[in-house]
């Protein structure tokens, strides 16, 4: 039992102190920050769309009001019937954006993500003189400045692609959401530091996109994020961070949807990203170690061994603390960020510490499950993937509106 305890103790305390390490580099990433609004290349921005998010109103708005002056959107509907046609429509009527064109979705070859089409698609009719191509996600509400903040690493060189990050400000305070903004809060310290980019705002350089080996991976692929790291080292270029294309999410989510959306960022990970196995040995470690150290603290207890209770205990403390001081400070630097472009969210650091133990069981079971899944049923449209480059639609309808109930318990991401 003693060397149990050591065992467990020592995996505990290495983790925390890994994640300390992590969590300084990324504190140092957002207080470091420079604006470059100077940098505005000519750019593309595509938005690819599947249903009619209770954002997407709020997304054109923003995207087609970017404080850049040479930009041009591409709009990529999945399907003529999807109800996002007629918002899309309705909306450019009402406010005309002559930089902004609109299409329907044309490959339906089901090799890759829906998504991933939109981007081949959209990629292949870009103008000759498109420096910069972007994109988002549709529950993406862009600040003004957003495509200068998410261009402008692109300054450098030696960088051919940045990516905005993702963050969970939710409003309401059910059990899925709280576990989803307490997972995502923890796991953008792994995010920054392992360089996996996430989808929701990403922008490319030309040596980038237009090398053939983008599309041809994409073509191929469940999901374009993920595998961005290795492309962009197979062209010899960095992938980069930009902080102040931090983007707040404020939807809610059942419990059953955010174990969902958490196996499929696994699985993406599992899919695309070369670190995936360290990923996976750290998630499972932790969860094993806090489990037996929290096992071993009761068994010393009731053995009355109070001295070996006592340090079981107390390393799981420290490493808890560690964790939530790290993930306390990484809240409030972006808290103060949002603040600043002049919008608000409200934190809730003590219900974010109080479901942390569970959402590392959650996080552990998602990523048995990430493992073991090779079938992806998603917002209507079904997959078989058993391996990362073969990617077979099985089952595809255009969006449906959800019943209401639904839409009051998962107002999802409903990006391709």
């Amino acid at each position: 039992m003693f060397v149990l305890a050591t065992l467990s103790s020592i995996c505990l305390l290495s983790f925390a102190l890994l994640y300390v390490y992590w969590g300084q580099r990324c504190i140092r990433l957002y207080q470091n920050q420079t604006s470059n609004s100077d940098y505005t290349p000519v750019a593309t921005v595509i938005l690819s769309v599947r249903g009619n998010d209770p954002f997407l109103t709020d997304c054109l708005k923003g995207l087609l009001n970017q404080d850049y002056p040479n930009y041009t959107v591409k709009i990529i509907v999945d399907h003529l019937s999807d109800p996002a046609w007629k918002l899309v429509d309705q909306y450019l009527q009402n406010q005309r954006h002559s930089h902004c064109e609109v299409s329907v979705r044309e490959n339906h070859s089901g090799g890759c993500g829906l998504k991933n089409a939109s981007l081949v698609q959209a990629l292949s009719e870009l103008d000759d003189d498109v420096e910069v191509v972007a994109w988002l996600d549709s529950d993406v509400v862009p600040h003004q400045s957003w495509l200068r903040d998410l261009v402008a690493p692109l300054q450098d060189p030696q960088v051919g692609v940045t990516s905005g990050i993702r963050w969970y400000a939710p409003r309401d305070t059910n059990v899925g959401t709280l576990v989803r903004h307490a997972w995502n809060a923890a796991a953008v310290i792994q995010v920054l530091s392992l360089e996996i980019a996430w989808g929701g705002s990403i922008a490319l350089s030309r040596a980038v996109f237009q090398n053939p080996h983008l599309q041809n991976s994409f073509s191929k692929m469940m999901w374009e994020d993920s595998g961005l790291k290795s492309i962009a080292s197979e062209l010899n270029k960095e992938l980069a961070f930009a902080p102040a294309a931090t983007m707040v999410n404020a939807e809610s989510t059942s419990f059953s949807s955010c174990f969902q959306f958490i196996t499929r960022q696994l699985l993406n990970a599992r899919f695309y990203h070369a670190k995936w196995s360290f990923i996976a040995t750290v998630g499972l470690t932790n969860a094993i170690a806090q489990t037996m150290l929290i096992l071993l603290a009761v068994f010393f207890l009731t053995q009355g061994n109070l001295l070996w209770a006592g340090i079981s205990a107390g390393v799981l403390v420290f490493s808890g603390v560690c964790v939530t001081a790290i993930i306390y400070r990484m809240s409030s630097l972006i808290h103060q960020l949002v603040r600043d472009r002049g919008e608000e969210f409200q934190r809730r650091p003590l219900r974010t510490a109080a479901v942390l133990w569970l959402t590392i069981y959650v996080y552990c079971a998602a990523l048995i499950t990430a493992i073991r899944t090779k079938t992806i049923d998603w917002r209507g449209v079904s997959y078989h993937v058993p391996s990362p480059f073969e990617v077979q639609i099985t089952h595809y309808e255009p969006y449906r509106k959800p019943i209401a109930m639904s839409e009051q318990l998962e107002l999802e991401n409903i990006s391709l």
